[in-house]
């Protein structure tokens, strides 16, 4: 599997620049920044309230793909007396560096750097630092929660609950549903993904992969599948050739398991999702995620699904859902509120 590939099949979680919801306050500040995390640059603006400080603050995590910071989402937030950081995407805009080099996890350091630098400010009350992250952002809010004690919220908003492996094979047979290929031949088309799939995670099951692409071949939906973005039908890969570096970051990214960093979690979270989602498995992201959360004894966390929304939480009109706003309004009052008392 070569790199445009391995680039290409995790396009499935879309980036969204979310509309501005109301009109830029008069009094919030901006400011262009830089902050390092490691041998990167990221360059980015920090939005803060008008007055309040010191001011709780979210840095904001990206979709998948070349996304620039997303100042339509940032500028939501100084409206609610919270500081807000966003960031180019390393590689991107005025950033150095090149998210391609290696797994999505990996941008879980750029979000630490941000809220290292948050801490910085005197603006912001570094106890009260949160991450907002959407689509492959919502995998990487807890993972970042997980991995440090400065912060202490995270809202992930369609953030699947199942590896990226599940979520694709999710997008792809959404992909042929909308393209009208029967039912029967979704499910046979997602089954000789996953077996395909399962002999480049692990490079057990060659010869059988191999015999079920050949089959395959006389199917009805076999073109149509072969015309999706993944390459899944090119020359299957030997196991001789599964040690290149595509194939090795592709294994890492869609074999990530989401639920070992919820099992970690220790701070307030909330998790929101739209109903007609066709990207992810909402429902079972939903299920295995309050799961996860119930079975590790943690409660301090909340999960909405707004009906007739999309990934990007967009009504059927294309707007923005205004109850995706409000629960993210109340929920946030609630929570700083109770966090403002004293440091951890």
């Amino acid at each position: 599997m070569n790199r445009t590939v391995w680039l290409l099949l995790m396009a499935g979680v879309g980036c969204y620049q979310q509309e501005a919801p109301r009109p830029i306050a008069a009094e919030t500040r901006e400011e262009p920044v830089r902050f390092a995390s490691g041998d990167v640059t990221l360059a980015g603006t920090l939005i803060l309230p008008g007055r309040g400080a010191p001011f709780p603050a979210v840095f904001l995590f990206h979709g998948s793909g070349p996304s620039e910071r997303d100042l339509s989402t940032a500028h939501w937030f100084p409206q609610h007396g919270i500081a807000a950081l966003a960031y180019d995407k390393r590689g991107v805009g005025e950033s150095t560096g090149d998210f391609r080099s290696g797994p999505f996890m990996d941008l879980c350091d750029d979000g630490l750097a941000a809220a290292e630098y948050l801490k910085s400010r005197h603006e912001i009350d570094p106890h009260r630092i949160g991450v907002w992250g959407i689509s492959q952002g919502g995998w990487l809010g807890p993972l970042a929660a997980s991995r440090s004690k400065d912060i202490s919220f995270v809202i992930a908003v369609s953030g699947p609950g199942v590896s990226p492996g599940e979520q694709m094979l999710v997008y792809y047979a959404n992909e042929l549903r909308d393209r009208g290929v029967s039912e029967k031949d979704v499910l046979d088309a997602t089954a000789l993904r996953r077996d395909v799939w399962t002999y480049l995670f692990t490079g057990k099951g060659y010869e059988e992969a191999r015999g079920e692409l050949e089959r395959a071949r006389q199917k009805p939906w076999f073109e149509s599948v072969n015309s999706q973005q993944d390459g899944l039908f090119s020359p299957l890969k030997g196991p001789s050739d599964l040690n290149q570096s595509g194939i090795l970051r592709f294994r890492r990214e869609m074999t990530y398991d989401p639920l070992l960093a919820l099992r970690a979690l220790h701070v307030p979270a909330l998790f929101l999702f739209g109903a007609d989602d066709r990207l992810i498995p909402v429902q079972k992201s939903v299920d295995l995620i309050r799961s996860e959360l119930t079975r590790s004894g943690y409660s301090d966390f909340t999960i909405r699904v707004c009906d007739h929304d999309d990934h990007g939480m967009y009504d059927p009109a294309g707007s923005l859902d205004p109850r995706y706003q409000q629960t993210m309004e109340d929920w946030l009052g609630a929570h700083l509120q109770r966090s403002k008392k004293a440091p951890k």
